[in-house]
């Protein structure tokens, strides 16, 4: 489409799209204005994400420190950016930004499985997520066995920890919490 004398108009997606995209089953995710979308994630991604959800939840359940929910939960970082995180936690205190809609702001963590297109999570979340102050960042590469913690340390992430195979991940956001890497790959 052409047109005379005018500039074509740029329409930027905000996180209010998100409720226009079809319940196809792939994942939606606008961040600075530029929609992304996913297909359905592997067996080896949702049972590394159902392992970590199912140890998490029991951790901060027990202890009182807040929420943690499983993808799906729309996380609006700013009006051009509304993701949907694999895991998230939100500690009691910042529950006041939870909205029927999903949550507003920098959660405590996010954790990122890789899937089919892991640069996404790796680099254009990774800086997302920094610029908007999440806390905590973990990304978990099921097929290759690692996870990678990362903490927010004036205004960038630096690796606070990294393991692979069958190592322990004791998480400093997780007081008393071991997490037996092994488990999330059975």
């Amino acid at each position: 489409m052409t047109s005379v004398g005018r500039e074509p108009l740029e329409h930027r997606l905000t996180q209010r799209d998100l409720d226009c995209t079809p319940d196809d089953g792939n994942r939606y995710e606008i961040i600075d204005g530029r929609l992304y979308v996913t297909p359905f994630p592997t067996y080896a991604h949702q049972q590394a994400v159902t392992q970590l959800v199912t140890l998490l939840n029991n951790h901060v359940r027990q202890n009182r420190t807040g929420r943690v929910f499983a993808a799906g939960l729309k996380v609006v970082l700013d009006e051009p950016s509304g993701i949907g995180p694999d895991v998230v936690f939100v500690s009691t205190a910042r529950m006041v930004d939870m909205q029927a809609d999903g949550y507003y702001g920098a959660p405590d963590l996010v954790v990122e499985v890789l899937s089919s297109k892991p640069e996404l999570d790796r680099f254009v979340k990774l800086h997302k997520y920094a610029d908007a102050g999440v806390a905590h960042y973990w990304i978990v590469d099921a097929a290759g066995r690692t996870l990678s913690a990362y903490r927010l340390e004036a205004g960038r992430y630096a690796l606070a920890w990294e393991g692979e195979g069958d190592a322990t991940f004791e998480p400093e956001l997780f007081r008393g919490l071991r997490i037996d890497l092994a488990e999330l790959w059975v």
